[in-house]
Parts: C-alpha cells; sequence; structure tokens
C-alpha cells in the first residue's frame, strides 16, 4: 500500500519536502500529463502543494457550486482518522475555485458551502515552466469541526489525484493506485496511509 509521511515543520520548505509522483492512469491511454504532490504540518495546519505539467490548462469555473472537475484541477482526498470511512476531498482550479465535499458513503456526502473559502484555505495558485500548481492549508480546527477529537497524529488515509473531465486532453491521474474499472476517485478503499510525524 502506498505509505506518506508527513513532516513536521515551523513553516513549509517545499525544497526540503518529499514529492510524490501520481503514476497511476488506469482509465485511459496514457498520456503527456503528469503531477506531483507533497504534504507538511506544523501542529494546527495542514499544508498541502500540488504541481501539474500540463500544456493546455483550463481554467474557467469561478462559481461557488461549479464542478471545478471540469477544469484543469488538482485534489486531496483526506480521511482524517484510519478507521473512519468519512472522508474530505478538495477540489482546486488554477483560479483557486474550490469544490469541498465529507462524508462516508457516496450517497450521504455532503456539499460544503463555505462562505470565505479564502481565509479559511489561503489557496494561492502559481506558474510553472511547464504548468502549473496549487499551496493551501487545512486547519486542525476545521477538521474539528466534523471530528472533534482530530490531531495531525497517529496515521490518517489520503489519495491525490489530477483531472480534467472537459480539458483538451481528458486525465485522470492518481498517487495510490485505483482499483474500479471506471473512472471514480470517491472510493475510500483505494487511499493510501498518511503518516504524521
Amino acid at each position: 500500500m502506498s505509505m506518506y509521511t508527513v513532516k513536521r515543520v515551523e513553516t513549509p520548505d517545499w525544497t526540503k519536502i518529499e514529492a510524490v509522483e501520481l503514476v497511476h492512469q488506469p482509465w485511459l491511454a496514457p498520456c503527456d500529463i503528469a503531477a506531483k504532490a507533497q504534504a507538511c504540518h506544523d501542529g494546527e495546519n495542514l499544508y498541502i502543494r500540488m504541481e501539474a505539467e500540463e500544456k493546455d490548462i483550463l481554467a474557467t469555473l469561478t462559481g461557488p457550486l461549479d464542478q471545478v472537475c471540469n477544469d484543469s484541477c488538482l485534489e486531496f482526498f483526506f480521511a482524517p482518522k484510519a478507521d473512519d470511512i468519512r472522508y474530505f476531498n478538495f477540489e482546486w482550479n488554477k483560479l483557486c475555485n474550490a469544490y469541498v465535499g465529507f462524508g462516508g458513503e457516496r450517497k450521504t456526502r455532503v456539499r460544503q458551502i463555505l462562505k470565505s473559502p479564502q481565509d479559511i484555505f489561503a489557496p494561492k495558485s502559481f506558474e510553472t515552466e511547464k504548468g502549473w500548481g496549487i499551496e493551501y492549508r487545512i486547519p486542525a480546527s476545521y477538521i474539528q469541526m466534523y471530528m472533534p477529537e482530530f490531531r495531525f497524529e497517529g496515521e490518517a488515509a489520503c489519495n491525490f489525484y489530477k483531472c480534467g473531465d472537459k480539458t483538451k486532453t481528458q486525465h485522470y491521474l492518481a498517487w495510490a493506485p485505483l482499483t474500479s474499472e471506471k473512472p471514480d476517485y470517491h472510493r475510500r478503499q483505494d487511499f493510501g496511509r498518511m503518516i504524521f510525524e
């Protein structure tokens, strides 16, 4: 099973944080799009940085109810407790527009309509020579609204994804292996292990 150790830091220095490649492309022919992800924490926030190599970036969706997975999208699905099926999905496009959900099974998941996602997550997108990326934080206080006992310690579960349902080159990339026959990121059993220092 895929495993990622989340270092504890005072402030994120991404040059010193391990990056994992999103190498799994199970559903479509391999494409020239690539992505990687990094994570660290300071005890109060989980910091995420994801970067994509992508020539034809689609970034059009700005509404609070938009399905940003139709744009060029970088996603982090996070189950804060390894023994709990509930998880968050954080999906971002280059315009820092987010789709956030929480729950266990697909039927009972709840879309999170946030008054000010910028204030909570402080997202920043950036351009690179070969594409784009995004950085943001997930405060422990946000997770504790749903799981009051949560701390950045022990073991969690997650997967990192890259997609673009309506981009010039449709694509699905993942860090941990995917086992469904058709595109489906919402499978808790396909998450890898996440260990907090």
